[in-house]
């Protein structure tokens, strides 16, 4: 990986995308945030519109089955949708308080979904929250207190939790049960700092966590031990997402607002598969 590499555009004309995730026949899926639908573009980069939720579609990730489950702040609600389009919410609120505005979510290798739900939280106001959908169905909050939650990855064993805090540029980890619920407190793993707005983020099979960074206009790039690596082109000012792809799993793609397209940086490094 060197600093040189070039983020190649893949494919354009989206409206605010964000949650890119893939599916086993290597087509791309992006949600549209400000166009409240979804967008499935094909291995060679053919854009069609897959569905519209009736909302403002922010996060994505994809079940064994090939169900999307999507997160949407616009409806407050965690979606499933299955290869057909057919939607259904799957969760709403947490005992009785209606979710914020869910932003990003994914899976554990046990099928317990985790999500983060910021809409409303600042620094100033500290109302974030992450909460888990078990495979059973309950939804259970994990951890609350944030300062917009966004990003959110489990780590290749399912034993820890990483959540992006936007307005703080903390990185958290989480240690989990396994059960849906939290072993400790969490913990800043990583800082970029106040004014970078790390957002979507995406793990390596070799531990590596690499992060949207909205206000920087690049991919950060952070080591296992927590430490900065390097920054990534992004492609434009604004990146809101990662998810890996392409042959072998080892090629970055890349959300982008500022252009309304998705970028590519052949890495050359495998990423984690995101199958719940």
């Amino acid at each position: 990986m060197a600093t040189r590499l070039i983020a190649r555009k893949f494919a354009e004309g989206f409206m605010f995308p964000e949650g890119p995730v893939f599916d086993r026949n290597e087509n791309l899926y992006v949600v549209n945030l400000k166009g409240g639908c979804i967008s499935r573009i094909t291995p060679d980069g053919k854009v069609v519109k897959f569905v519209e939720t009736g909302g403002a579609p922010n996060g994505a990730t994809i079940r064994q089955n090939g169900h999307l489950v999507v997160a949407d702040f616009g409806l407050r609600a965690i979606l499933d949708i299955s290869p057909s389009g057919k939607i259904q919410v799957i969760a709403r609120q947490w005992q009785d308080k209606e979710f914020m505005g869910p932003n990003d979510l994914t899976f554990d290798p046990n099928g317990n979904l985790y999500f983060t739900d910021p809409e409303g939280s600042s620094l100033d106001n500290r109302v974030g929250a992450v909460y888990c959908l078990t495979r059973e169905g309950k939804v259970l909050l994990l951890a609350d207190g944030f300062a917009y939650p966004n990003g959110i990855a489990v780590s290749l064993d399912g034993e820890t939790l990483y959540v992006a805090e936007t307005f703080t540029g903390d990185i958290y980890q989480i240690f989990l049960n396994g059960n849906g619920t939290a072993s400790t407190d969490r913990r800043v793993w990583a800082r970029l700092g106040e004014g970078v707005w790390p957002d979507g983020i995406a793990l390596a099979i070799d531990g590596q966590l690499f992060v949207a960074c909205f206000q920087k206009g690049a991919v950060a790039v952070i080591a296992p031990n927590g430490s900065l690596v390097n920054y990534l082109p992004a492609g434009g000012a604004h990146p809101t997402n990662v998810a890996f792809g392409g042959v072998g799993n080892k090629q970055l793609y890349i959300t982008e607002t500022e252009t309304n397209a998705v970028y590519v940086l052949d890495l050359g490094i495998e990423g984690q598969q995101l199958f719940g």
